[in-house]
């Protein structure tokens, strides 16, 4: 009987508890729980030190696996040292519903090992669709190496993701001190060992001056596909990377809010390997310097091959650049089968050393033009394209001029209409930017030169001449900078514009041509 008594008298407290949440019942409720459950779980129960002196490992594998298998949220309280570790913190697989978190603006998290990760996520072999790690959070730490780690010991990464699946979940304000990457998944996957990552959300980054490797790298083989992604407020100091920022290989609808880069080297962001639909809004560079890589290019979307995607930049922002390169480089690079949006791009008080910059180049590529503010620098170019009909604006003016009767040895003579007088009047403001001449026939010899002049005076500048030379017929192109250094690109409505053209004196092919003067408001 007593013992019945005692079994009712717990029930009706979990009743009281259950039922009113009542102060009382909660203390009856707590006074009966396991000690574990009684208080917030965090690392020190395990016995984690925290004083940068005791390996920490096992006391943080043991909190680890114990949140992740109870769905409980770990906390590592706040020290003025750092949780030393001697090897990498495997993450249990198949869990969900758990949180890592540090107490105290970033804990950090010391690894004495090289080359070795600080939190490693593995199926260990098992199907990722039967075990999928989701619904997790990790943030407010920092992770660091006893030593710098150079950009060869790959492995030393935060967050390295090796084999499963992993969705929906995030990783938040988390900071690499002096490791390679920050998140990154291993890029060879063995044998029947598959990684697909999706839904996450990686948020408020630091990648530290003496990080040598990327802030994100997801890129797999073979590739599994990594859909929606969103990478917002990365900030990186780059003094001593060498990879790009960010590295994406078989992703799909990614979006990239709010990058800002400090003393940034050659490429940033890559997309490789079947990467499409990418967004990318706010991204800002400062004091960055154009040097020779193997890329030649910043934002670099050419893939491994023709590629139907469509990449959307809206406000980029280079301030204080250096241009020291000994190879042209570009800002952007699309190749064939893609479509690139650039709305609003920005240059402030660059500074050449030696080379030039091209805002854009493609490779059969779809490009358009939504909004440019000023390029400042006489050694930046806004475009490169060998198809005028794969580039657009947001408003564009053309103005057609006809040329009868080409001859062989003619020397600045000018188009026949409108009249060389009067010419072709400027209806709206805007940049003279490219001309495009369409030919009755092939030229079989010699060449075609046409020099631009606006309000009877010439342009001066070579960019502005269209040579069509010996085997050319059909459409041609010359594409034009668009630089306020230049102020003859630009027009205001009432200037005009016409055309003189030279011939040298074995010429023959076509007698008539129309020539195409684009002007842009960008």
């Amino acid at each position: 009987m007593k013992t019945r008594g005692r079994n009712n008298m717990n029930r009706r407290d979990l009743l009281i508890v259950g039922a009113s949440g009542g102060v009382l019942g909660a203390a009856r409720a707590q006074s009966k729980m396991p000690e574990s459950i009684q208080s917030p779980l965090n690392v020190r129960r395990f016995g984690a030190v925290g004083d940068g002196v005791h390996d920490d490992t096992n006391a943080l594998q043991k909190a680890i696996d114990y949140a992740c298998n109870n769905k409980l949220q770990l906390a590592i309280p706040g020290t003025p040292q750092s949780y030393l570790i001697s090897d990498s913190l495997p993450i249990p697989h198949g869990k969900h519903d758990w949180a890592i978190t540090g107490d105290a603006g970033r804990v950090t998290i010391m690894q004495t090992a090289d080359n070795k990760p600080i939190f490693e996520f593995s199926s260990r072999g098992n199907d990722y669709r039967d075990t999928t790690n989701r619904a997790f959070n990790m943030r407010n730490l920092r992770a660091a190496w006893t030593r710098n780690q150079s950009i060869a010991n790959s492995e030393s990464t935060m967050f390295l993701f090796d084999d499963g699946g992993y969705a929906d979940f995030q990783i938040d304000n988390c900071e690499n001190h002096n490791g390679c990457r920050l998140v990154a998944t291993r890029e060879v996957q063995a044998p029947g060992r598959p990684l697909n990552v999706w839904g996450c959300v990686l948020s408020h980054l630091f990648s530290g001056y003496a990080a040598s490797g990327a802030a994100i790298r997801l890129r797999t083989n073979p590739v599994e596909g990594m859909p929606n992604i969103l990478i917002s407020h990365l900030y990186a100091l780059r003094q001593m990377a060498e990879e790009e920022l960010i590295h994406l290989a078989g992703c799909a609808s990614v979006n990239i809010d709010n990058v800002e880069i400090n003393f940034g080297r050659g490429p940033q962001l890559v997309c490789w390997g079947g990467t499409t639909e990418v967004n990318v809004r706010s991204w800002r560079m400062e004091q960055c310097t154009i040097v020779d890589t193997p890329r030649k290019v910043i934002f670099d979307l050419s893939g491994d091959g023709p590629r139907e995607g469509t990449y959307r930049f809206q406000g980029v922002e280079m301030r204080f650049t250096t241009i020291d390169s000994s190879q042209p480089h570009s800002v952007f690079h699309a190749s064939a089968g893609a479509q690139l949006i650039i709305d609003g791009y920005q240059e402030v008080a660059t500074t050449r050393k030696s080379g030039a910059l091209t805002v854009a180049t493609t490779q059969d590529a779809r490009i358009q033009f939504r909004s440019m503010a000023d390029i400042n620098s006489p050694h930046i170019f806004l475009l490169d394209s060998p198809h005028l009909a794969d580039v657009s604006f947001a408003t564009t003016e053309v103005l057609r001029f006809f040329k009868d009767g080409l001859t062989p040895g003619m020397n600045h003579a000018p188009n026949d209409a409108p009249s060389v007088v009067k010419g072709q009047v400027i209806g709206a403001a805007g940049w003279i930017w490219a001309i495009e001449a369409s030919l009755d026939a092939d030229v079989t010899a010699g060449q075609i030169e046409l020099m631009v002049f606006k309000n009877g005076l010439p342009i001066d500048s070579g960019m502005m001449k269209l040579a069509v030379t010996k085997g050319a017929g059909g459409a041609r192109v010359a594409t034009v900078i668009k630089n306020t250094n230049h102020s003859d690109y630009h027009v205001r409505p009432g200037d005009r514009v016409h055309f003189e053209i030279s011939t040298d004196q074995p010429f023959s092919g076509p007698k008539n041509a129309i020539f195409n003067l684009m002007v842009a408001n960008i």
